[in-house]
């Protein structure tokens, strides 16, 4: 399949490139590593997502160049989906991007969907990120310093800074070569983990006083509302790294948030450490993910989508 997709790079001259919707590390320094790949081979490309860049990734190289809006996609030749299991995780431009000519899905998730012919989908590797380094390898285009950057965000911030069970000793290979192309993990760690703004501490201080643990089934979880994220002057996606604080508490296995995203709908994040797999409790609501990380959306009030989880991490101990 690497060959499929090396052929089609060659052989286009203008690429989407487009990931899920709220993008993560993994979605971000993806996309932008294949940008400056596509462009230093004297390809165009645009990078569209539905949701703004998380401020905490605008530091990466080139992350300016992404739009959040889509004019004709007649005029691509190819696209490239990164990071989403399903063609509907890129958002409300779904149906109009499936319809470019040849669509190139390059995923990680173990419930991929399979939606399009050309995949090259590895649900043990680490990163979207580290799929595509393979993928660029084979090409034998160099990879720059700006390519490195963003591939080395990309496997770190999926990886959990090399602490998830997804680590192995291909990333830190690909982690250790893309150092010596020029990547620097200090600055790149220091961007991602030690410039917190304001708003998030406060959203973190107001989401912990709703913490709740049910020692039964070593669950911990945290509530955040509409409200919560409006009186901390905090966005969306300050919450990001909160529900990894409740898993590590010692004695809990399972962590999960549920942030409010509208009346009745609620964005849930579940992670393990390792004795349940959140992936199959998230794909019983329809969402997905990974064996200790996944999310979903569920309806309803706080308390009746709280009890629902609960019972289905209560069920994966059986």
């Amino acid at each position: 399949m690497i060959n499929k997709i090396i052929e089609i790079i060659n052989s286009c001259e203008t690429f989407l490139i487009t990931a899920h919707v709220r993008p993560d590390g993994d979605a971000v320094g993806s996309e932008l590593a294949l940008y400056h790949v596509l462009r230093n081979m004297g390809k165009q490309a645009v990078i569209y997502n539905q949701d703004r860049t998380p401020d905490v990734y605008t530091f990466l190289p080139a992350a300016n160049v992404i739009t959040n809006d889509i004019d004709s996609v007649e005029i691509f030749d190819a696209a490239f989906v990164l990071d989403c299991s399903d063609i509907e995780r890129v958002g409300e431009e779904a149906k109009r991007i499936i319809s470019i000519k040849k669509i190139v899905n390059i995923d990680h998730h173990v419930a991929n969907s399979g939606f399009s012919e050309i995949s090259l989908v590895d649900s043990g590797a680490s990163s979207a990120g580290e799929i595509l380094y393979k993928i660029i390898e084979k090409l034998s285009v160099p990879i720059t310093k700006d390519i490195a950057t963003n591939l080395y965000t990309a496997i770190l911030t999926d990886t959990g800074a090399f602490c998830y069970s997804n680590t192995g000793s291909y990333t830190f290979s690909v982690a250790a070569k893309l150092v010596e192309a020029g990547a620097d993990p200090r600055w790149i760690a220091v961007n991602i983990y030690e410039i917190k703004p304001m708003a998030q501490i406060q959203l973190m201080k107001e989401t912990l006083k709703t913490l709740e643990i049910q020692q039964d089934i070593q669950t911990g979880s945290i509530y955040v509302s509409r409200k919560m994220l409006k009186d901390a002057e905090a966005l969306p996606e300050h919450t990001e790294g909160l529900v990894d604080m409740i898993r590590s508490i010692k004695g809990i296995e399972v962590a999960l948030i549920c942030q409010e995203t509208s009346g009745d709908n609620y964005r849930i994040s579940l992670r393990s450490k390792g004795k349940i797999n959140v992936e199959k409790v998230a794909r019983e609501f329809g969402g997905g993910g990974h064996v200790n990380a996944a999310a979903c959306i569920l309806e309803g009030d706080i308390k009746s989508v709280k009890n629902k989880l609960l019972n289905a991490i209560k069920n994966s101990w059986v």
